[in-house]
């Protein structure tokens, strides 16, 4: 745990758990009602207690809601409950399950401002739109070129991927570099409208790659929509970017010997299979969470879903709109859809691939 400054005004404490890397804040009177839940004290107890000792007035029911907002959050357990199992991060709704804590690796943890302030110090224009867009609009047109030369890409994908093991020499440095590239770009996004990042993280999880980067929360929620929504898409505009360089390369030197068209594919794939749960909404990915914040609700597809299970389980329901339940069931239909969609689309491109000649 983190106690807020000396000369704090909110009296905000940071709560962290190593084990599952989910953080939380809480006020000063939140944390001091935190505190008395004992596991021996009941609610009125607990009542009289904040009264008393913090001289907080509060009502039992309202206590009643506080507990179970912490216990939905994981910050107390109760007989009912396991702590460790279910562990949620509150910002993204991902489910922490054990294999995290057994296969995670985390390669580098680390505060890097005092890196971002020197890469914009050294080239602030590489946040500019003047310079991103031409970037951009060139990505885009080697993806066009790509289309147009598929089957010669399948082919040099098959030779790369199932007739040879040289991806494997190249796999994880390309996919390391991608997702430091990603990640990077949420950072500098930050940086250049004024938001500080305490958090900055690479992990390897089996063969592919995470990462994260946490803004001041408090700063990052002050910027106005726009802005918002530009530091959430700068990750995917930089993967994007990547996977346009590496289409331009394999067209360079498709044709010569060695081991470099090897690698100029595994760019490719690697940064195509990264995009698709980053770029397409009905994964928990930067898009996803875009539109969340452009819609001004926060994990939506969690409680679009759970909606959807209490409609079918005719549990009660609390009082909604009509166009919040339009939104609940609209989410949770075109998720579903999507993702029969994307799945079959993965498993036609796994076959077709294996089947290249």
């Amino acid at each position: 745990m983190t106690p807020p400054p000396a000369d704090s005004v909110t009296r905000r404490y940071n709560l962290y758990d190593p084990r599952s890397d989910i953080g939380f804040e809480l006020g000063q009177a939140e944390y001091s009602l935190a505190l008395l839940f004992d596991g021996e004290r009941n609610l009125q107890a607990i009542v009289d207690a904040a009264l008393a000792q913090h001289r907080i007035k509060v009502s039992p029911e309202k206590l009643a809601q506080f507990e179970r907002k912490l216990l939905n959050l994981k910050l107390l357990s109760s007989e009912k409950t396991d702590h460790k199992k279910d562990l949620r991060d509150p910002a993204t709704g991902i489910t922490y399950g054990p294999l995290k804590e057994h296969l995670l690796i985390n390669l580098v943890k680390t505060n890097p401002q005092p890196l971002l302030d020197h890469l914009y110090r050294l080239a602030p224009w590489c946040c500019r739109a003047a310079f991103i867009l031409p970037l951009l609009a060139l990505s885009l047109l080697s993806f066009v070129y790509l289309g147009a030369h598929l089957d010669s890409f399948m082919a040099d994908a098959s030779a790369t991927y199932i007739h040879s093991y040289r991806w494997l020499l190249w796999h994880f440095p390309v996919i390391l570099t991608s997702i430091a590239l990603h990640e990077l770009g949420h950072a500098m996004a930050c940086r250049h409208y004024g938001v500080k990042v305490n958090d900055f993280g690479i992990g390897i999880y089996l063969l592919l790659a995470t990462g994260w980067v946490r803004p001041v929360q408090t700063q990052w929620s002050q910027l106005p929509l726009n802005q918002r929504v530009i530091t959430i898409l700068a990750g995917p505009l930089v993967s994007l970017l990547y996977a346009g360089v590496g289409i331009a390369l394999w067209a360079m030197f498709r044709d010569t010997q060695g081991v470099l068209p090897a690698l100029f594919v595994v760019m490719i794939v690697a940064s195509c299979i990264s995009l698709i749960p980053t770029l397409l909404p009905i994964f928990n990915g930067d898009t996803y969470l875009a539109i969340t914040e452009v819609l001004g609700q926060p994990r939506l597809r969690q409680r679009a879903f759970n909606y959807v299970k209490r409609h079918w389980r005719s549990a009660p329901q609390e009082s909604l709109s009509p166009a919040l339940r339009r939104l609940y069931w609209s989410t949770f239909l075109l998720t579903c859809l999507g993702w029969v969609i994307a799945w079959s689309f993965i498993a036609a491109t796994l076959i077709r691939l294996f089947n290249h000649p």
